[in-house]
């Protein structure tokens, strides 16, 4: 009888094996649980999400079945079911993300070292844009704000891969776009940066400069949850350059009277001083800086809807940002909605959707008289009141040597608005066609309309200044692109082996259409409007397509040995039939060492090793695009028999052999962890070789083609070879022992950018130009030098005397305008004892030697710090604003140097000497040349989380969370850099392309913002 019992236990114990266990846990972070964390059974497709509370059930278990538990921002957890009823799951933050698998927008990508940034820092450090947000905290990320509130950002991935549009790609939910400026950082769940081939090829032709994938936040099982956050603020730069006052400046323009009729001097006095020998500047000593700058306030809400049951799932969230410049009448405003919604129909199909709209609002600084705004500030006289006793904004006259303009009355006087708004979304449907096997197709929608208000209303100044014409000019530009991805993937494991393989058709449309109207009148300033008959119109549209074909594989060998694969191949209407498709092909291999039976190292819990090849391409050429076919244009009005007939030209020059740009990218890598992931080190070592650069050069004026002002006309051309060589370093430690927690990391990229050749003659190739105040090329390119190096002569110092000048340029008398005392002392490089252009050489480097970040955070009973320093080291700067202090060729204000300039025979300094009008003193050379090299203290965040237990009963159980924080922003720069902000803005030309990096034309400096804010979670 005994045995008959025993033999049916038996049976009945087997047979609840063979029918599968229920098992029931909850899954918790340090703080508390965790809903919607995935808990899924490992090899198959058997999973479910915790609830509200962070609890689940999952049944069908045996024993010897593997539990993982995963949830965004946290370190996976693997359990393995041995007959328990109950298995609890405690997640550990992983704040130093080193992960290898990152989900592309066509299937699984291994091997990679995918930079992330997950939502748990993106809440805890707000910012106004996806760039800042980035900055410091992705290695081999190198990101430069314009200081301007909405101004574009440069993100640059792993140094200068090309010499024309240099923007990563951006995805957002699978869908493509430009205008990240459009996004909330408070809708955002995740930000993958892709860096290296194997991960950038399979985005083939958009993936050349890297590619960032931005998830939106999607809806999570359990009971509906609001959160609120709100911050406000100041911004604030006090940092001023030290210029002439109203006593000094009268003094220099007293000098510089003297040196009327003289060589280098004037050639008529300065009347304001020549005719009244007591003018004292009336008792005025306007302060320009202090005029232009202003305390901004800064306001930044979001709301956010989350919330869903295991069949339908759905998250909205809505923001405003309002923020001021501290440029006076500059601001930027954005207002988005984020709605995603995804859906399980049945166990065979899943459905969804997402969409971001936003609306923004741009107000940039203006310029007049062809300078920027500090050229204005800097440079007018000190004795002229912003405004005077009548009213009238004030300004000089004819008496005086000095025609700046009243910045003040030109903010007041001109509107440079711009409203852009943009849809992002897409619809897609996943198909579960076997087991292992899905169809997934997604249609993808980017549009976005732009409209640019520029005005410049009549005005009157109490000078010379004054215009009785009101211009008005319009631009509307919309542009469309969608996206048809239909992929085929297969995901299965073996036991041991794990496959995974898609199959790609995409297809992209674009459209670009612009329509551009100006007018003038003299009726009101009041009428923004385009009315009269008069008024000049011109519109023009832009088609282009991509069609691209993607297959991509994976084969994982028990957690050990791990492949992958992928060609890619591009066709672009960018260029003819016969150029218009290419193959872009990579492979990785990954071996996890530390799953090795023989690996036993105590102190090592984790040795990933990596290695990746793959090709890339570029079919970006700025604004223009299907330039090997020529367009007609109504250019070239003439005048015949005294009337004006219509003359047409080339809109462009066509060069029908234009083919891709191409990149051959190598990435050798490894990733360990210690102490059981307590620290973490990463390092990768990079080479990159970029082919058939495509870029505008200059035409010769006989082309007959219209051009910019700047450059005249251009020819995109495929032009040249460049390298880039360089490693990453990434450093991490978490400690989440106790009631002290606290995590540190740290990360160092060094990129070494190198012009290999040029095609053609080989000939170096001008780039950058800011004319006024320069009329030669700012930067080159050239054959064994950085890309965007700057070129020009060597300045060492002023010619003290005659006698010096004799002995080092022998043959300067032959010269055209020979060098006199007082003079720049420039070297003589090619010894033929002249100074000439003949003498330039290479004066500076924009390409830092590296970059660095270091960021500490800390949590305590509900505290937390958080503090972030970034910096570059080795880099050069133009600047542009020593010119606008030292110029000395006219009667504008300088800076307090001048009071040292060369005056007299024996001076010794290295300030040259007065000298009127154009003069090869203010050639591009290394006076202009500083290192820009800085350490920034870019964050600090001290925040206080309620405890659950006091948030609870104040609220009655309906507030979960509750943190109040203050932050500061920008607190303090360590730097040799003479301008107000090491950080330069990129310079971008006509075309819309990056044409130089490291050039200071004034642009706002990033403020210090000190402002505080409060999260409430329902």
């Amino acid at each position: 009888m005994k045995l008959k019992n025993l033999f049916f236990a038996l049976l009945l114990i087997t047979m609840s094996q063979a029918i599968g266990q229920v098992v029931t846990g909850a899954v918790t972070a340090s703080d508390g649980p965790l809903p919607g964390a995935n808990v899924i059974v490992k090899g198959t497709k058997i999973g479910v999400v915790t609830d509200f509370e962070g609890n689940y059930t999952i049944d069908k278990l045996a024993n010897g079945d593997v539990l993982v538990f995963s949830y965004i921002g946290f370190k996976p957890k693997e359990i393995t079911y041995t007959g328990q009823a109950r298995i609890d799951a405690l997640l550990i933050e992983d704040l130093v993300s080193l992960d290898e698998v990152v989900i592309v927008n066509y299937g699984t990508q291994r091997n990679t070292p995918v930079s992330v940034v997950k939502a748990e820092a993106l809440s805890e450090f707000p910012t106004t844009d996806i760039g800042q947000a980035l900055q410091g905290r992705a290695a081999g990320v190198t990101i430069t704000n314009g200081g301007s509130p909405g101004s574009q950002t440069l993100v640059q991935i792993r140094g200068v891969n090309t010499f024309g549009d240099g923007t990563p790609l951006y995805v957002v939910d699978g869908v493509f776009t430009n205008s990240i400026n459009s996004l909330d950082l408070a809708s955002v769940e995740k930000i993958d940066v892709l860096k290296d081939a194997a991960s950038l090829a399979v985005y083939g032709s958009r993936g050349t400069n890297g590619v960032i994938l931005i998830s939106t936040k999607k809806g999570k099982v359990g009971n509906a949850s609001f959160s609120f956050n709100m911050s406000s603020g100041i911004q604030e730069f006090n940092r001023r350059y030290d210029v002439l006052n109203t006593e000094q400046y009268i003094q220099f323009t007293r000098e510089v009277n003297a040196l009327t009729g003289e060589n280098g001097g004037p050639d008529f006095p300065i009347g304001r001083v020549n005719l009244n020998p007591n003018f004292d500047g009336d008792g005025i000593d306007t302060n320009w800086q202090d005029a232009y700058f202003r305390q901004a306030p800064i306001l930044n809400i979001s709301a956010n809807v989350n919330g869903g049951s295991e069949k339908a799932r759905f998250n909205v969230g809505v923001s405003r940002l309002d923020q001021d410049g501290v440029f006076i009448d500059t601001g930027f405003t954005r207002t988005t909605i984020n709605i995603n919604t995804d859906a399980n129909i049945s166990e065979w199909l899943e459905i969804g959707q997402t969409l971001s709209l936003s609306q923004n609002e741009t107000t940039l600084p203006e310029r007049d008289g062809g300078r920027d705004p500090f050229q204005n500030i800097l440079g007018q006289a000190p004795y002229i009141p912003v405004r005077t006793e009548t009213g009238l904004f004030g300004g000089t006259n004819s008496l005086d040597l000095n025609d700046s303009r009243n910045q003040i009355r030109i903010q007041n006087s001109q509107d440079n608005l711009t409203r852009f708004s943009s849809a992002i979304g897409s619809l897609y449907g996943k198909f579960k066609i076997a087991n292992g096997l899905t169809f997934r197709s997604q249609f993808g929608l980017n549009a976005s309309l732009l409209l640019q208000d520029n005005e410049r209303r009549a005005f009157a100044e109490d000078g010379s200044f004054a215009n009785p014409i009101n211009f008005i000019g319009k631009t509307r530009q919309t542009t469309s692109q969608t996206i048809f991805t239909n992929t085929l993937n297969f995901d299965r494991d073996y036991g041991k082996h794990s496959v995974n393989a898609s199959a790609v058709l995409e297809q992209t449309q674009i459209r670009f259409e612009s329509a551009s109207i100006s007018d003038n009148n003299e009726v009101s300033s009041e009428i923004p409007e385009v009315f009269s008959p008069n008024a000049r119109a011109t519109s023009f549209s832009i088609p282009e397509n991509l069609n691209s074909i993607l297959f991509l594989g994976g084969y994982e060998f028990d957690n050990r040995y791990s492949i992958s694969a992928s060609g890619r191949r591009d066709t672009s209407s960018r260029f003819s039939p016969e150029n218009a498709s290419q193959w872009f092909f990579s492979g990785s291999f990954g071996w996890d060492v530390s799953n090795e039976p023989w690996f036993k190292v105590d102190a090592m819990n984790s040795l990933k090793l990596r290695a990746s090849y793959g090709e890339t391409g570029n079919n970006r050429t700025g604004n223009a695009v299907n330039q090997f076919l020529p367009t007609l244009g109504l250019n070239l009005p003439s005048s015949i028999n005294n009337e004006t007939s219509t003359g047409i030209s080339p809109n462009n020059a066509a060069n029908p052999d234009l083919r891709w740009e191409t990149q051959i990218k190598q990435n050798y890598g490894f990733s360990s962890a210690f102490l059981y992931d307590q620290i973490q080190f990463s390092v990768d070592y990079f080479k990159n070789r970029s082919e058939d650069l495509l870029i505008p050069v200059e035409l010769p004026s006989s082309a007959g083609i219209p051009g910019n002002s700047q450059t005249g006309s251009t020819v995109i051309r495929n032009v040249g070879i460049v390298d880039v060589e360089g490693y990453e370093v990434t450093l991490g430690y978490n400690d989440y022992k106790g009631e002290f927690k606290w995590n540190f990391w740290a990360n160092l990229t060094k990129a070494d950018n190198v012009v290999e050749s040029l095609s053609g003659t080989g000939e170096p190739i001008e780039r950058a130009r800011l004319n006024p105040p320069f009329a030669s090329a700012l930067n080159r390119l050239a054959v064994n030098e950085a890309p965007f190096h700057f070129f020009g002569l060597v300045a060492d110092g002023v010619f003290s005397t005659q006698a010096q000048i004799d002995s080092e340029l022998p043959n300067n008398s032959t010269a055209a305008v020979p060098v006199q005392p007082g003079d720049v002392r420039f070297l003589d490089l090619n010894g033929d004892g002249l100074i000439t252009l003949d003498d330039r050489d290479v004066i500076g480097n924009p390409n830092p030697d590296f970059t660095y970040a270091v960021n500490l955070r800390a949590e305590y009973r509900g505290w937390d710090f958080d503090v972030l320093f970034n910096g570059v080291q080795g880099v050069d700067a133009l600047n542009s604003n020593i010119f606008y202090l030292e110029g000395l060729d006219n009667g504008l204000n300088y800076g307090t140097q001048v009071l040292r300039r060369w005056q007299n025979p024996g001076d010794i300094t290295d300030i040259p000497r007065f000298r009127f009008g154009s003069n090869i003193n203010n050639e591009i050379s290394s006076r202009y040349i500083e290192d820009a090299s800085y350490l920034r203290l870019r964050n600090v965040t001290v925040g206080y989380t309620f405890p659950t237990t006091m948030v609870n009963k104040s609220g009655n159980g309906i507030i979960k969370k509750l943190r109040f924080y203050v932050q500061g922003q920008n607190l303090a720069t360590f730097t040799n850099y003479s301008g107000l902000d090491p950080e330069i803005a990129p310079f971008y030309n006509a075309a819309g392309l990056v044409d130089g990096l490291g050039i200071d034309r004034s642009a706002q400096p990033r403020p210090i913002t000190v402002l505080s804010g409060i999260q409430v979670e329902f």
